[in-house]
């Protein structure tokens, strides 16, 4: 009898398929897949920003750095970014913690501001709603307060109490100490400078290298927006490379610097305006150069310099003064108290500040290294 022949179990099936790995699919499951940002968008300057710093103004999305000495057009910048920002329909959150831009800020007021349609953050409010509650008797706003209140107002949005995008505008960087230092005032003890740089750092770093950057991410709702002034000074002992009051954190943090005035010095001008019967300034000439360009577009990377006029009326371009005398003839006017003076009666030119010859001494100096990136 012939032996019967064993089937295999598996005969007739087909072989399965080996699974081939999709990292498209793996990062999807994962929370891994990479969402492109939404197209670059500008908060836009005046004209004579762009011809002098060959871009159209703040990044959106971005933390812009206005840097530079005291008086040379700073915030002047923040002015026209408030005003352009609320043109846009994006909400902008003054931090005016020099107490320079209040309700009724004449130049803001010139630029046609809407002081109904934004929010002033200064050191009272910083100090009653976020310093007290954690120390009542607290005597000053500090460094810490201010980062718990932009989390405040983030959340806020989140929650969709603030339904706008928002411009944060912040002026100054430095004029805060943080809570280590307060303390220390209060109780007549040693200080050190490293303490709020430190708190800075501590304080905004996420703040500055993730919440605001993630807002450009497409799947987002909001896009938010820095823009903050910050002083410098001079490391004399280092090679003079620029520092920053308050430390480097937003100096770091920051991915488009315009830098206003010279290294060492202002290095500005006053632009006069002259008549029969008198003279008086109405702006202010300064240098002006993009020191740090790190946006991803097109214009990223680009970095020029020139000269450009802040006036209460925004920033005017130096060849551009003859147009903006016909402009605004009625202000030279009001500005000379002579309701009688044309247009091509008004003499516009160039003053020396007082220190201006020593400025020239030093710009004559071998040039020094303003930064290191």
């Amino acid at each position: 009898m012939a032996k019967e022949t064993e089937v295999p179990s598996n005969a007739g099936r087909k072989p399965t398929p080996k699974k081939t790995f999709n990292l498209e699919n793996f990062k999807k499951k994962a929370g891994l897949d990479d969402v492109p940002d939404k197209p670059l968008e500008w908060i836009k300057l005046s004209d004579a920003f762009k011809k002098a710093t060959g871009l159209p103004g703040f990044a959106k999305g971005y933390v812009n750095l206005v840097r530079g000495h005291t008086n040379t057009g700073k915030s002047t910048a923040i002015c026209e970014a408030l005003v352009s920002a609320q043109k846009m329909g994006i909400l902008p959150i003054l931090v005016d913690t020099e107490n320079n831009m209040k309700k009724g800020n004449y130049r803001l007021a010139e630029m046609g501001f809407d002081f109904d349609n934004f929010i002033r953050i200064d050191n009272d409010y910083l100090l009653e709603n976020f310093g007290r509650l954690q120390d009542k008797d607290r005597k000053e706003a500090s460094i810490e307060d201010l980062a718990k209140c932009f989390y405040y107002l983030i959340d806020q949005q989140s929650a969709g109490v603030l339904d706008n995008d928002i411009l944060f505008a912040i002026d100054s960087i430095g004029t805060l100490n943080c809570i280590k230092t307060i303390n220390a005032a209060e109780k007549d003890d040693t200080q050190n400078n490293m303490w709020n740089a430190g708190a800075y750092e501590k304080a905004f770093m996420y703040f500055l290298n993730n919440t605001i950057p993630s807002s450009r991410k497409s799947n987002r709702k909001y896009t938010n927006t820095v823009v903050a002034v910050q002083k410098i000074w001079i490391d004399n002992m280092n090679k003079g490379v620029v520092k920053h009051k308050g430390g480097e954190t937003w100096h770091l943090g920051a991915r488009l610097i315009f830098h206003f005035g010279g290294i060492i010095s202002h290095s500005t001008q006053k632009i006069m305006a002259t008549s029969k019967k008198r003279e008086t300034q109405y702006g202010t000439e300064t240098k002006i150069s993009v020191a740090k360009n790190h946006i991803d577009g097109p214009l990223g990377g680009i970095s020029m310099e020139g000269k450009i006029i802040s006036t209460p009326m925004g920033f005017v371009y130096p060849d551009d003064l003859e147009e903006f005398k016909k402009k605004n003839v009625l202000y030279l006017r009001n500005l000379l108290e002579d309701d009688s003076v044309n247009p091509d009666e008004v003499v516009l030119k160039t003053k020396k500040n007082d220190a201006t010859f020593a400025d020239e001494l030093i710009e004559r100096a071998p040039k020094i290294e303003s930064e290191e990136e």
